[in-house]
């Protein structure tokens, strides 16, 4: 079973549009998404190739509180410890497939999640989402169906203009995630996913062990802190084991540094 990623999600306490500036800052046009009504939410989104980055709020948080949505749950905790990038998505063309290889590798899984959202010209776009129950802290990715080949979606987005010309032919190189062990973390993802295990290294310094994994065509890259001097050991610290940093290719002119995550 192929999976690409999809998308990166950022939990953001404030407007979504606060990232549009923010990227504008920075030459990148982000644009807004639009509202979840079922679930409470909203989100701006910033296209890189064929994946793009998430930045998700709650609007409603009444509606919020009352989904069952694993993603909506995990934002409303998230956002307790602060704001910085919560989750990663993989995409397929066989959702329904792709839980029943899940499960016959001992992963509970919940019923698919119907998604939809209103765009800001009025237009509805619909998917299916799932997710593993069996999740402590929300280690695991999730998964989503758009309904369509890439080759049609992306076309459409294009028309529509809603990808930055820059970052067209770009792509999401690597995703950096801070871990309490990043060899068992690596293991247990190569275990449960069509991903493949690369290498483990010590860092330059000194201040990191890490393991990486090739997921499609980016990498993960787990960080477990050897000392108290690393990122990794400040997002261990006040948000656990999360993503932290987004490497691109090419990469940025510089590191930015927004909403309590790193992109470069």
């Amino acid at each position: 079973m192929e999976l690409k990623l999809d998308h990166i999600i950022h939990f953001i306490k404030g407007h979504p549009a606060e990232a549009v500036t923010e990227w504008k800052k920075h030459g990148r046009d982000a644009l807004m998404g639009g509202s979840h009504e079922n679930w409470g939410t909203y989100n701006s989104l910033l296209y890189i190739g064929q994946s793009y980055l998430e930045f998700l709020s709650i609007e409603d948080h009444k509606v919020a509180r009352q989904s069952d949505n694993p993603l909506i749950r995990q934002l409303i905790q998230d956002l307790q410890n602060g704001e910085g990038i919560g989750q990663i998505c993989f995409r397929t063309n066989h959702i329904t497939q792709l839980k029943e290889e899940l499960e016959c590798r001992g992963c509970d899984t919940y019923p698919l999640f119907h998604g939809s959202r209103k765009r800001e010209d009025g237009s509805m776009i619909k998917w299916k989402m799932l997710f593993i129950k069996m999740n402590p802290y929300y280690k695991y990715p999730f998964f989503i169906d758009w309904g369509v080949q890439d080759e049609i979606r992306f076309a459409e987005l294009k028309q529509l203009g809603m990808l930055d010309k820059k970052l067209e032919n770009a792509a999401v190189h690597s995703i950096y995630i801070a871990s309490e062990d990043s060899v068992r973390a690596a293991k247990e993802w190569t275990k449960l996913f069509p991903f493949i295990m690369k290498d483990t290294y010590t860092t330059a310094d000194h201040n990191e062990k890490r393991s990486a994994i090739l997921a499609g065509t980016a990498e993960i890259i787990f960080c477990q802190p050897l000392n108290g001097k690393s990122q990794s050991a400040a997002v261990l610290q006040t948000r656990g084991e999360r993503p932290f940093k987004v490497h691109l290719a090419p990469s940025l002119i510089k590191d930015i540094d927004i909403f309590g995550s790193r992109y470069s």
